[in-house]
Parts: C-alpha cells; structure tokens; sequence
C-alpha cells in the first residue's frame, strides 16, 4: 500500500468535480487536501503541504484526470527512482530536458493531442509544467510564497530542488490536461517569466515546458510580435475542455493512443 496526498489549488468546482475528483485512481490517495479562495498558486500549495500527513504528495491542477491505473503507473516509477536516486527531489508527467527536448506522456485537451509516449525509466529534467508535481514532504522543498499567480511554480521548485542538490524527473504516468488552449499567453504568464528572470539570472538560460527564461527576453519580444500577427490574420483556434474526461480516455484506449 502506497501513503500519498493530492493537494489542488482550486477555483471552479465543476470542473474540479468534472475533472480531478471524478478519478478513478483519486480513491487511492490517503486524503484529497483542497485549497480554495489563493491568488497564488505556490502560498496555497504550501498551506496544503503543512496539513498534510503523508510523505509522498501530488500537486495536481483541477482540471486533470487520473485514469485508472495511474497510481500503479506511480508506483512503478518510485521503485525504480528509489534504487537510482533515493534522494530525487520533484517527479512531473510533462518535463524538459536541457536540450529542450520535452519528456512526458499526457493529453492535453488545449492542443487536442497527445504530448510524448509511454517510457520505462525515469528521465532526469531541468523542469517540469505545473499540471502534476510530485514532492515529498521530507526533501524539505516548498515553493516560493512569492510568487504571483499560477505559472512558473514548477519550474521555480525544480530550480531550487537542483540548488540544493536534488535532481527532478519526468515519469511515465499518462493522465489527462483538460484544459482550455491559450491563442495568446496571458499577461500573467509574463508577469512571473520576468519574475523568474530576476530571481535566477545567474542560472539563465533556463528551459521550461513553455519558454525559455533567458536575459534578452526574447520569448516576450516574439510574444508580442505574434500578438501583433493575431490582429491581421485569423488565428488557429486553440483546444477547448471536453466536458466528460472519462469518455475521452475511453475513445484514447480504444484507438490505442495511450
């Protein structure tokens, strides 16, 4: 038997209820902690990690689905980091490497495709997205309270995990992201990017599963160029959230997609 918590940030109860509670694998967890009413992301998460009791915890968004089999899926993936790497310090379903090759296997309802492929052993990122991170209370790492909003808190815990000489690991997990696609990435998205440039410049370059963090900001500058592009030429219209996860899955399985 595996002792672990989901801790969620959230702000929607239906899609909460639609999406993450609704998880066949959910029944596993020892408890389900959830944080409503949190501007930040990163200060709700860490008022979940000290009410928790278990050692193994998920920070997962609300809007994923963990079909089932998940949990065997992360059992697998601790048996095999505990004999490598007892020490590992964040475990994600969606990563980056340094060479910026992403490393994962999820659904993401945004891009309405499935991101990677099914893998056996771990791979060792320089980051992970926020949709599922995976911690142990006793590392010691938290993330950083001062940190606005909802972006940029994986990649800022896997930055202070490599810091104090903990590496951080995409899994083979394959979940559902049914999430609603970004044309243009909010203003708040680059409110933290700017942040991060300041807090790690000495680190800069830094890759993440969206842009990469470096002193020019290009990124940003390319952002606003195509924000210019979106007022003279039509778009592609980005993925919306489907309303039953569960269904979807079954059409994945049943094409052999996942």
């Amino acid at each position: 038997m595996m002792d672990w918590t989901v801790i969620c940030a959230t702000n929607d109860d239906k899609v909460l209820e639609s999406c993450l509670l609704k998880s066949p694998d959910i029944r596993h967890a020892s408890d389900v902690i959830l944080e409503r009413g949190y501007s930040s992301a990163a200060v709700a998460l860490n008022s979940g990690l000290q009410k928790c009791k278990t050692d193994l915890v998920v920070c997962a968004h609300q809007d994923v689905y963990f079909p089932a089999g998940w949990t065997d899926a992360l059992r697998r993936s601790l048996s095999l980091i505990l004999v490598s790497d007892p020490n590992w310090g964040v475990l994600g379903v969606w990563g980056v490497k340094r060479s910026a090759v992403c490393i994962g296997h999820v659904y993401s309802s945004g891009l309405s495709k499935i991101l990677g492929q099914s893998f056996e052993e771990p791979v060792e990122v320089e980051s992970l997205d926020e949709v599922v991170l995976i911690l142990r209370r006793s590392s010691g790492l938290r993330f950083d309270d001062g940190l606005p909003g909802f972006h940029m808190y994986g990649t800022d815990i896997c930055l202070e995990a490599r810091r104090q000489s903990m590496r951080c690991y995409a899994i083979s997990a394959f979940c559902i992201h049914n999430s609603n696609g970004y044309s243009i990435l909010p203003v708040e998205y680059w409110e933290s990017y700017w942040l991060m440039r300041e807090k790690w410049k000495s680190r800069l370059p830094v890759v993440t599963t969206c842009k990469e963090i470096n002193f020019w900001c290009w990124p940003l500058i390319q952002s606003k160029f195509a924000r210019a592009a979106s007022l003279v030429r039509r778009q592609q219209t980005p993925g919306r959230r489907v309303a039953d996860p569960a269904r979807l899955y079954d059409h994945l399985v049943r094409e052999g997609s996942c």
